[in-house]
């Protein structure tokens, strides 16, 4: 038997009968706390399910009822951030109210595709209040998705449209409802909405499925401690399952302790695990006279999280703004949000995430603002246009991230442009294994560039077999990072356009005699430092493992390194140039990681590289002697970006 599973929120204003309407839907009082049900209003997040079967499918309809009041809106909120479906409640007696307003703003913000409307009520006023309330309604959602909605009249006393709307929905559910195994073009993501213990069991958590699947005995991630956990068990209601899919909501039993977990955390897959203070985003405000203030504390509610974040528009006439929060955001793009004032008393607007990767440079530029544009459209557009509009290539791993996509989907759009003649280059970064795709034009530019300048050396330095690659880089000037230019160089060395000797490119048909001291170097030496990596042997270590004696071998190391083919870091210690720009490369990534003003330690700088401690103050003794960084007690700051020293050497 197939199955389909809608889950519906409620949405409205205090004491309009949401509470109720759910209860006759379904047989289940979703007010289960004592509070609740002494002040007779709904307080914390309700649950309950209507279970049928219709022409051979099981279906489940559920309900998520949130509440009404003001004082309660963080977790009305949290209830709304796992459904694409909203049963708007209206009381005739009543009418449209505050939180009818708000609740509305909210779902329109939040990006809920489908609704209906319940006139709640009906007995308690005359039938020429209902015609107007009608009208008025009418007028109030005329820009929303209840616009052509259902509206139904209904008496929670009387029951009367009771019957009419149950079958309503179950049709909906039918039509709208989500299909497992419809989404499997993306990562597993589970939204924890509750999370709590159950004798002899375990912990237990609550919510709904937003992307993938997961089945009984899988391993996922929790967002919060990264641990990763084991699925023991699934239930659907009161029914046991094997699995369960998109937009499906259940309850796992997870074998970890109630302490790892709790509402606003998410399961998910490993692969897609990238918690980030910092997002870039699109902002829309519900009064487009409303002004987000730089530096002023605002509320970001996100899934069932809330944050406390600051806001800085990108660009005075784009909706871009740089979203940055005290606490780890989870989110992928077109994940949507609501964003309440500094009181968390209003809510001013909402948007949706753009992208997770914020730029360290030029976060405001022209060229950001175009990848903004490109990234904001569906998964094969966003990937055309932004292989089109990067000059360093689209990074594969991070648009996998960023989207919550599987690496075949983006290989079947990759190879459906090749079908249609659009040129590009796959270029791999040996640092961090990243695929990237180079529009082939931007490719042909720069091949063009450094083979031009490759010939103009070889035409003012006969004698000398080639150039170094950090002379070549310093000279091309290609944007990105130096990782970038030596995929551009391998790539060329591929397809066979360059050649290398040594640590000396040249033009294939060129050659040149090398010093004996050259020779010893090539064939010696730097294979040794190459294998070594971060950290290189010491003088006296590469004495014994080339059998060079000590004096001879310290004359071809300092012939080397006057010729810029090593870096001398300390008395006895030579790393190869790429080397020292790629720990300044992760200099740098360190210092995003941490606040600013901090700066980092040489511990911090350890545990991160894996590199010994002496090695460690070595190396940043150096970065200090040229520039890069500067000391200040025990921390080090940076005091200019890599290219401006390492790009010289």
């Amino acid at each position: 038997m197939s199955s389909r599973s809608l889950i519906v929120a409620t949405a409205g204003h205090v004491d309009h009968g949401k509470t109720s309407l759910v209860k006759h839907l379904t047989g289940v009082d979703t007010d289960t706390l004592e509070e609740e049900k002494k002040r007779g209003l709904t307080i914390n997040l309700g649950y309950a399910y209507n279970q049928f079967s219709s022409q051979a499918i099981s279906c489940t309809l559920g309900f998520v009822d949130v509440p009404g009041h003001i004082d309660f809106i963080n977790n009305m909120l949290a209830g709304f951030g796992a459904v694409n479906y909203a049963l708007l409640v209206i009381a005739a007696d009543d009418g449209i109210m505050p939180q009818t307003r708000e609740h509305l703003s909210i779902i329109k913000l939040l990006g809920v595709k489908n609704g209906i409307i319940a006139i709640t009520k009906i007995d308690k006023t005359a039938s020429v209040r209902i015609e107007e309330l009608r009208h008025e309604i009418a007028e109030l959602t005329k820009d929303s998705i209840f616009k052509s909605a259902e509206i139904f009249e209904i008496s929670n006393t009387t029951q009367k449209g009771i019957e009419k709307l149950s079958q309503y929905l179950k049709s909906e559910t039918l039509r709208l409802g989500s299909q497992p195994d419809s989404n499997e073009s993306r990562n597993f993501r589970f939204l924890v909405d509750r999370a709590f213990s159950v004798k002899g069991i375990g912990t237990v958590v609550t919510g709904c499925v937003k992307s993938g699947s997961i089945k009984k005995d899988n391993h996922a991630v929790i967002s919060r401690t990264t641990g990763s956990i084991k699925v023991k068990g699934i239930r659907i209601d009161k029914d046991e399952t094997a699995a369960i899919s998109l937009n499906q909501r259940a309850a796992l039993n997870i074998d970890t302790g109630l302490e790892n977990v709790s509402r606003g955390d998410w399961l998910l897959d490993n692969l897609i695990l990238h918690p980030v203070t910092r997002l870039d985003a699109n902002v829309i405000l519900i009064d487009p006279e409303t002004s987000l203030k730089t530096g002023t504390e605002y509320h970001l509610y996100i899934g069932a999280a809330h944050h406390v974040v600051s806001l800085r528009q990108l660009s005075d006439n784009d909706v871009f703004f740089q979203i940055t929060a005290q606490s780890a955001i989870i989110a992928h793009y077109g994940d949507r949000f609501i964003l309440r004032d500094p009181a968390s008393q209003h809510t001013i607007g909402g948007g949706k995430v753009i992208d997770l990767f914020v730029p360290r440079k030029k976060r405001s530029s022209e060229h950001r603002m175009n990848e903004l544009v490109a990234s904001n459209q569906r998964d094969d557009l966003a990937l055309k246009s932004l292989i089109e509009t990067s000059p360093t290539g689209l990074n594969v791993r991070k648009f996998l991230i960023n989207r919550n996509l599987k690496l075949q989907i983006v290989e079947t759009f990759l190879e459906k442009l090749r079908t249609e003649k659009f040129e590009y280059v796959r270029l791999e970064e040996k640092t961090n294994r990243d695929l990237i795709i180079l529009f082939g034009d931007f490719f042909k530019s720069y091949a063009k560039r450094i083979i031009a300048l490759v010939k103009a050396f070889h035409s003012t330095n006969i004698n000398t077999q080639g150039i170094s690659e950090q002379s070549l880089s310093r000279e091309a000037q290609l944007p990105g990072s130096h990782l970038f230019f030596s995929c551009i160089l391998k790539t060329l060395l591929e397809k066979r356009l360059l050649s290398l000797t040594g640590t000396l490119l040249h033009l294939p048909d060129h050659k040149a005699s090398l010093s004996v001291e050259e020779r010893e170097f090539l064939t010696k030496v730097r294979p040794l430092l190459e294998k070594s990596g971060n950290i290189p042997p010491r003088t006296r270590e590469l004495v014994d493992l080339t059998g060079i004696p000590l004096r001879k071998l310290e004359v071809i190391l300092k012939q080397i390194t006057r010729s810029g083919s090593l870096v001398k870091v300390a008395e006895n210690r030579y790393f190869l140039p790429e080397t020292i720009m790629e720990l300044a490369e992760f200099t740098e990534k360190l210092v995003d990681e941490i606040p600013e003003q901090n700066g980092f330690t040489v511990i911090q700088f350890r545990d991160q590289s894996g590199i010994g401690r002496n090695l460690c103050i070595e190396i940043l003794e150096y970065f200090d002697r040229v520039g890069f960084t500067k000391r200040a007690g025990n921390a080090r700051f940076l005091r200019t970006e890599k290219e401006n020293i390492f790009a010289k050497s």
